[in-house]
């Protein structure tokens, strides 16, 4: 099997746990390293710092994350380095019935090969821009 099919399997591995409500196993598949960072909309969390968050929304009545991905791009960097880069819409669901949906967003992954195993080790999350027809900022 290839990097990329191996990179692809963890990845959908990732977004089962999610969807299945198995939070706590889609975070252990990040990389438990003090280098790794997760950046979403400009917030920075290490790992503690995203299974504190992550378990805090169990708490409080969070089961699932759905990732409906609509385009994926691939970057072999080496052996052991892949990163990927997504748009996807993010959908939470709460124990209420109530549900969450994201506005469009871009996120892009750093897949690191340790021992056989494919880890998160990076992730940067940012709303996709608007129409760039129309943006908004203005030269002038």
């Amino acid at each position: 099997m290839d990097q990329i099919d191996e990179v692809l399997r963890a990845e959908n591995a990732l977004l089962n746990a999610l969807r299945s409500g198995e939070l706590l196993k889609g975070v252990a598949m990040h990389l438990d390293s003090p280098d790794y960072r997760n950046i979403w909309s400009g917030e920075l969390k290490t790992y503690n710092q995203l299974r504190s968050r992550i378990e805090a929304a169990i708490e409080a009545g969070l089961v699932s994350i759905d990732y409906q991905v609509s385009n994926r791009e691939v970057y072999i960097l080496d052996g052991s380095n892949v990163m990927t880069t997504l748009t996807a819409i993010e959908t939470t669901h709460m124990r209420d019935g109530q549900s969450t949906t994201s506005p469009t967003t871009i996120i892009s992954i750093l897949w690191r090969k340790i021992n056989t195993k494919w880890w998160l080790a990076y992730l940067h999350a940012s709303e996709k821009p608007g129409d760039p027809s129309n943006p908004v900022w203005k030269e002038g």
